[in-house]
């Protein structure tokens, strides 16, 4: 045998016997990480102050010489609690009842009211969907749509409507499948919907000769890194190829954690009613029945000139592959059922060659009839009402990976908890065990991962900077004290809505957010780590396009419900896959009012957003978002000026002034619908000039809405509508 072939066997045997894989022994510096011991409620500071987070604040704060800032003016502070808590600002009438009550209660009148609005779960939804990247599409090229992901976005906006506990939130994502058993079916069904927390990743979905188990590999790594930072906000997938190189989690834990998803598979269970059942196949056969005369003519119009083309083709092939393609399948020989295999690519006539040997007359007529089929398919019904969850089946046996190359296989593991946060004595099976582990009380990660995610959303950063990393590389906590405290004061019930007043209530969350830093401030904290000042935020993508909505009177407060597709520009309809034609991949919702809802009901495929929502920092949903980029960039600025959905409800809202308020008030309504404010003596004065200004360059019949409509666009665009101070 030559030297090269012994080297390759050799090879080839090293690759079919992976070395077993043994997990390292942690040392107890590494175990006893800040964030693997669980937390000790700390004695709250001893202070004048009420709320105890303002102790804690307080308590880091003075050994700087740092004190805090007033409190901001009662107008800032409804608009930075209905944005925070609803994601969208408040109405005039809401403003003017806030500011007319006096009482020391109002403030906290109005959180109440807001945490009992069913627009509080949508702004929650919001920020949980962030983390665990949900999208009603697969990703990847062909990016196939999810028609029943929507119930899993109504299942988390009404956990967080009817403050579920947060440790039954998990668990029941966890699990839900497993503790739906013997459970009444309206329960059952909500139970399963649920687990659509493990099916919001990306997957690859694709014919040929895919590698099944590979296949099979990505979905349960979408698994484990989904919940593992949404639940632990640590980085277990640094595991997924290798121990993990700066925390105490083995490439073995990655894979014990994977065991417990080895049974499971994607499932769609229909729950919908006979009466909704029946009402689909009534619409679906009335819409299908009037497309088949449609479609007969489009296809009588091409068949002529399909035939030609055809002909063409054949020709040009040699005569023994003319001939097998004139025969039928049964008809051919061997040889000649190759030769017409072969010639398949090169006599399949795509769409737009038949489109471009068309005559002009005939081509104009085909695209009415197209664009016809099109508005009728818009109108189909969506399928009847599915889970889009999982069910568990025989689980296979789990590896860990080489590299976590599937076809290298080390040792089996067994399904198990992280051991560096897991009792030695722990012995795990079900997922409802994974779920009980995560959820427990006595976990160290999950009630600081949530506190900290909750302080994030209310003051613009968390006391922890990186929320989806508490490990060693990961920001230690600013406040390391306070962090436990609301841990420990989560666990305490794992009310969510208690925790949301404890800190909107606090005098550190009602501080101003303009005051300039005093000389020790900007010396010691020019960062505002000691939060002697409110953070200014900008708002997110959604809670911009919601403000214009709001501003224009044209926001539909419909809660719960299907997505909604809106019309797309041109240029990002084309970012649609397709192999075929480019008709009627995305059928716009035939009622127009539903194209006005809150952004949280936007349809989410990840290949295709918003322009305005992508361009101010919507998440891709490729990965877990656990803070928003607050990028600035001049496409911002375009398309809040000259892009059509700013442009048409600049118009709207100019229109809706304009019919119901006195010509006097215009101008004054128009600021308070966008900043919740009257005009300055200053800005009135610049207003009616640029209004004059703008009328001269428009004909006189329209000249005033027009300008209007320019004065209401650039109130959308100045700094103050799209930031909260």
């Amino acid at each position: 045998m030559s030297r090269i072939a012994i080297i390759l066997c050799f090879c080839t045997a090293a690759t079919a016997q992976e070395r077993p894989y043994v997990d390292p022994v942690y040392t107890e510096k590494e175990r006893s990480h800040w964030a693997f011991v669980p937390p000790i409620r700390p004695s709250v500071p001893k202070s004048s102050v009420a709320n105890p987070i303002d102790a804690f604040i307080e308590a880091k704060r003075k050994p700087h010489g740092i004190v805090s800032v007033p409190e901001a003016d009662k107008l800032t502070l409804i608009r930075r609690l209905t944005y925070d808590l609803h994601g969208s600002p408040p109405t005039l009438a809401e403003i003017d009842g806030f500011l007319r009550d006096k009482s020391e209660k109002a403030y906290e009148v109005l959180v109440d009211r807001l945490l009992e609005s069913p627009h509080f779960g949508e702004r929650q939804a919001q920020h949980w969907l962030d983390v665990v990247r949900y999208a009603e599409s697969n990703g990847y090229e062909v990016d196939r749509e999810r028609p029943h992901a929507w119930h899993y976005r109504d299942y988390v906006a009404k956990c967080f409507n009817d403050d579920l506990p947060y440790d039954r939130f998990l668990i029941e994502q966890i699990a839900g499948d497993l503790l739906a058993v013997g459970k009444p079916e309206s329960e059952a069904t909500r139970l399963r919907i649920a687990t659509g927390l493990h099916r919001c990743g990306q997957v690859h979905m694709v014919g040929g000769n895919a590698d099944k188990e590979e296949l099979r590999q990505e979905v349960l790594m979408e698994m484990v890194n989904g919940l593992s930072s949404a639940a632990l906000g640590i980085t277990v997938a640094c595991a997924r190829c290798h121990d993990h190189k700066f925390d105490a989690i083995s490439q073995g834990d990655y894979y014990r954690l994977q065991a417990f998803f080895a049974g499971a598979v994607y499932s769609e269970v229909e729950f919908a009613t006979a009466e909704e059942r029946k009402a689909y196949q009534r619409k679906n056969v009335e819409i299908q029945t009037s497309l088949v005369p449609l479609k007969k003519k489009i296809a009588d119009l091409e068949a002529p000139i399909r035939a030609k083309l055809l002909a063409e083709r054949k020709a040009k092939l040699p005569e023994a592959t003319q001939k097998a393609l004139e025969l039928a399948w049964i008809q051919r020989t061997a040889e000649q059922r190759k030769l017409a295999d072969d010639a398949k690519p090169l006599v399949k006539l795509v769409w737009d060659e038949v489109l471009a040997a068309l005559p002009p007359d005939r081509r104009a007529l085909r695209t009415a009839w197209k664009t016809e089929q099109a508005e009728l398919e818009a109108r189909l019904p969506p399928p009847p009402s599915a889970t889009w969850s999982i069910a568990e089946e025989t689980p296979a046996a789990t590896f860990v990976l080489n590299r976590g190359d599937v076809k290298r296989k080390r040792s089996t593991v067994e399904a198990g908890f992280l051991q560096v946060l897991a009792n030695a004595n722990a012995a795990p099976k079900t997922r409802i065990d994974l779920a009980k582990w995560i959820a427990s009380s006595e976990h160290p990660l999950t009630a600081r991962v949530m506190a900290n995610r909750l302080w994030q959303h209310h003051f613009g950063k968390g006391l922890v900077n990186t929320p989806n990393d508490f490990g060693t590389r990961g920001d230690r906590p600013t406040h390391p004290e306070l962090l436990d405290w609301l841990a420990c004061e989560l666990k305490d019930g794992w009310a969510l809505k208690r925790m949301h007043k404890l800190m909107v209530m606090s005098q550190t969350y009602r501080q101003r957010s303009d005051v300039p830093p005093s000389a020790e401030a900007a010396k010691q904290d020019p960062e505002n780590r000691l939060l002697w000042r409110m953070n200014p935020r900008r708002l997110e993508a959604e809670a911009i396009r919601d403000a214009i909505l709001t501003a224009a009177g044209t926001l539909n407060r419909d809660v719960y419900g299907p997505s909604v597709k809106v019309p797309l520009e041109p240029e990002v309809y084309d970012l649609i896959f397709t192999e075929d034609e480019p008709t009627g991949l995305w059928r716009v919702t035939p009622d127009a009012k539903q194209h006005t809802r809150r952004s949280l009901y936007l349809f989410a495929k990840r290949n295709v957003r918003h322009p305005l929502l992508e361009a101010f920092d919507q998440p891709d949903t490729l990965g877990s978002c656990a803070v928003r980029g607050k990028s600035t960039f001049a496409p911002q600025a375009l398309i809040l000026m000259n892009g059509p959905f700013t442009h048409d409800h600049s118009r709207r809202m100019a229109d809706d002034v304009m019919n119901s308020e006195p010509r006097g008030k215009w101008l004054e309504i128009a600021y308070r619908r966008t900043l919740g404010r009257m005009p300055r003596t200053e800005e009135a004065d610049a207003m009616q000039k640029f209004l004059r200004t703008q009328a001269e360059r428009y004909p006189k019949e329209s000249s005033e809405k027009e300008a209007f409509a320019d004065v209401c666009k650039a109130l959308f665009n100045l700094n103050e509508f799209i930031c909260v101070r």
